[in-house]
This record gives C-alpha cells, structure tokens and sequence, in this order.
C-alpha cells in the first residue's frame, strides 16, 4: 500500500471515530429531552385510559368511549413498529421534530375539538403517533451511539420513565373533577420548550436500511383496526371484510417478493409462541385503571381524584418493578420469571374478584400485584424474542411484538368495555358478591384471572421457546 493511500485510510479512520465520539457526546446530551417528550406523550395514554368513559358520556357518546383508548392503542402499536425503521432513512432530529410536531397538532386539535367525539379520538391518535417517536429515537440512539455501560444505564432509565409517566397521567387524569377535561390535551404543549435542545444537540445522520413494506405494514394495521372495531362496532359485514384481508395479507406472505412478515416469521413456531404469550399477558394491560374508575364511582362513592391518587401509586408500583426486572431476569432466568409474572397476575386479579367488597385500599394493595405481574412479564417476553430469532431478524420481531402488545390491549379494553356495558354480566356473583355494580366489577376480575392463568399455561406449554438460546443467524 502506498504512503498516500495509508494516509488516506488513516485520516478516513480518525475522521469516523471523531464523528462517532461527537455523536456520543451530543447523544447524551440529547436524551434528557427526548425522554421528557416521551414522558409527555406516553402519560396521555393512561390520563384518557382512566377518563375516557367521562369524555364519551359528556359527548353524548357513551357506547363508543371506548375508541378514545382503542384506537389510539392500534396507532401505538403500528408506529412503535415503524420509528425504529424509519430511523435509519430519516435522522434522529428530523424523526423528533416530526413527533413534536405531531404532538402539537393533536393538542390543539382536541383542545379546539373537544365538543366533537371525533375530533378527540384524531387528536388522540395523532398525539399518540407523535409522542412515540422520540421513545423510539431515543431507543435507536442509545443503542447506535452509547457504550454497553451507558447504554445499560439509559435503557434502565427509559423502562422506569415509562411506568412513572403512567402514574402522571392517571394522577393528570384525576384531576378533570377540578378542570375542564379538554385542558389535559394541552400538557403535551410543554414539548415545544425542547425544541432547541433538540436541534441543538440530537445527531443530525441516516443510515441506508432495507425497504419499508408500507403496503404490508398498512393492511396489517388495517386488520388489527377491525378487530378492534369490531367488539365496539358489531357487524356481520366487518366479519367478512376481516376474513378477505387476512386472505389478502396470508398470500401476500407467501407469494410476495419480499413482506415484512416473511414466510420465515409465520412458520417460525418458537417466535409465534412467544408472541401468543405475550398477547395474552397483555390483553388486559389497558382494561386495569378504568375498571377502578368504575368500582370508585359505582361501589365506594369515591371521587376520580381519590381513584387517581390511589391509582398513581399502583403504577410508582409498577415503575419500582421496571427498575429490577432485569436484575430479576438474571437472577432467576425467563421462565421462572413468567411463571411468577402470571401467578401475581392471577392473585391480583382473583383476590380483587374476592374481596371486591373489602375496601377500595385493599383492592388498590390488589392492584399493586396484578401490575406488578404485568410489568415484570415484559422482560422476559422480550427477551425471549432474541432467543427465538437470528441476531439479523431481532429487529422486526421486537417491532412486531411491540404492534402485537398494543393491539392485544385494544382488543381487551373493546372486550371489557363490552362486558362493563351489558347489565346482565353483572346479575350474579359469585363467593356471596352481590349483583349489581359489585358483581360486575367482581365477575370481570374473574375474567381478568382466567386470562392470567391462560398465559400461564402457554408458558409451561411452550417453556422451551421461553429458555432456549439464540439460533444462529439463517
């Protein structure tokens, strides 16, 4: 090689780890304001999860409240999918002023819009899209910038980030029997103050990635919309408009020249269990604050702020467990995990069903195990994804368990809004519950503690998946 060309690849070599180190420092720099937008788009999830029944009887529109979380919940899943892919066309500070932007929009959209039922379920599914994007770009970036030290440090903080800001925005969803509900749409607005740390810090570079499949990601999305739809919406034509696109989508599969979901996805059986597993822990993941909305009004005669206050706690509950869980999942392993996970679950849920009458604070003690449960699944869960998939298909199976996750506890909040709404469901208890309000809120909790011992048996089915090494790459 000839003195030039060394000199050449020698000043290529330090411009790159000079670019790399900035990109580190800026990185770092950076994250604070990305997670802070996170937190302020991710605590609206649950503000209008706990109210949304409010904001749909005001409306007129009791029957349908439920889209106010349902389809905000299909966005959620469609977009976590999305950002992580899109981050390597677009830059990491293009990709956050979107969702800034986004944010803003829906804001003031619901804010203007708050007399009309529609114009909140958009403004909730565009503020939902746009609070999303910086979680993901700050994913991508601690991953693609930071060290395995830092980077183990700022993911720890992003997993608490999110249950705290689960507890804000119960706390937040509290407080509409002080305020005018339509003044919770306006707390995401506080993103605008990190605009310029954003463009001052967020690194400004793309990478080429392989091609999206828009038209496969979109009728994926669509099928997962009309299952939602369908349980607050019943109608024969939705069930064969439901049937052609999963015919549509399962030939795209197998015929198409390259899908999302290949055909190594769907004949993937260890991956498919996995994501069957988490699908069921999740599947009422939403439904678990607003049914304490209920109990509080219809049992105990206790104000929202009081449900809110006690709520908020079952989540800085949930938020102490996201800290430790990966440090449980070394101790213990994933399947032991699992197991502990469903069986809190079931005790929260069946305990609940129990003792529905014993005080609203010994359910909200109840509340703690059943959330603690879900959220020590998700580690586990996820981490099994890796162990059923080559290194190069993680990227996309994680996307795609993000998307089945959030569908998953659309379809059950569609599911126990149905339950909830149909007297009859309520005409007997069980173990001396009284019908009425009580049977109700008790024989849901039943439902609840049959789906968390249904995940349990999907785990000892399939435990193998659930414990078994990476595969090598195909």
């Amino acid at each position: 090689m000839s003195e030039t060309a060394e000199t050449v690849n020698t000043t290529a070599a330090i411009a790159e780890n000079t670019e790399a180190d900035e990109n580190r420092v800026r990185t770092k720099r950076a994250l604070p304001a990305l997670l802070t937008i996170f937190l302020l788009g991710t605590l609206m999830i649950q503000a209008f999860n706990l109210v949304f029944q409010n904001v749909g009887d005001s409306l007129g529109m009791s029957a349908n409240a439920s889209l106010i979380s349902t389809l905000p919940g299909i966005v959620l899943g469609v977009v976590c999918m999305l950002y992580g892919t899109l981050c390597d066309y677009i830059s990491p500070r293009k990709m956050t002023l979107f969702g800034v932007g986004a944010l803003i929009i829906g804001s003031l959209l619901g804010f203007f819009g708050a007399s009309n039922f529609w114009a909140v379920v958009l403004a909730r599914m565009i503020q939902t899209a746009g609070g999303q994007v910086a979680g993901s770009v700050f994913l991508v970036m601690a991953m693609k910038y930071l060290s395995d030290k830092e980077r183990a440090f700022y993911l720890g903080v992003f997993n608490a980030v999110y249950y705290a800001s689960s507890a804000v925005g119960i706390f937040a969803g509290g407080l509409i029997t002080s305020i005018d509900w339509k003044y919770l749409f306006l707390v995401p607005l506080i993103s605008v103050l990190l605009i310029p740390q954003v463009l001052k810090n967020t690194p400004d570079t793309s990478v080429k990635g392989e091609r999206i499949d828009a038209f496969g990601i979109a009728l994926f999305a669509l099928i997962a919309g009309f299952v939602a739809i369908y349980f607050s919406f019943p109608a024969a034509w939705m069930l064969a408009v439901l049937a052609i696109l999963i015919a549509v989508f399962a030939v795209y599969v197998w015929k198409g020249s390259n899908p999302f979901l290949s055909r190594k996805f769907v004949t993937n059986g260890a991956y498919m269990s996995v994501l069957l597993a988490l699908f069921v822990f999740y599947f009422f993941n939403f439904a678990c604050v607003p049914i304490y909305n209920v109990i509080g009004d219809q049992i105990y005669q206790i104000s929202l702020k009081q449900v809110s206050i006690c709520l908020t706690i079952v989540y800085l509950v949930a938020t102490l467990v996201g800290c430790v869980s990966g440090s449980i999942l070394s101790t213990i392993g994933r399947l032991p995990m699992l197991v502990l996970s469903a069986a809190l679950m079931i005790v929260g849920s069946i305990g609940s069903a129990i003792f529905i009458s014993s005080g609203f604070w010994t359910l909200t003690a109840l509340a703690c195990v059943f959330i603690a449960g879900i959220t020590m699944s998700y580690t586990p869960l996820y981490d099994s994804f890796s162990a059923t998939l080559p290194v190069d298909q993680n990227g996309r199976g994680i996307g795609i368990g993000d998307l089945m996750m959030n569908t998953s506890a659309s379809i059950g909040m569609a599911v126990y809004s149905g339950l909830m709404s149909n007297q009859s469901f309520g005409s007997r208890g069980f173990l001396g519950v009284e019908p009425g309000a009580p049977a109700q809120a008790a024989n849901m909790f039943w439902v609840m503690g049959l789906t968390a011992a249904l995940a349990l048996v999907i785990v000892l089915i399939f435990h193998r998946n659930m414990s078994s090494k990476a595969p090598k790459n195909q």
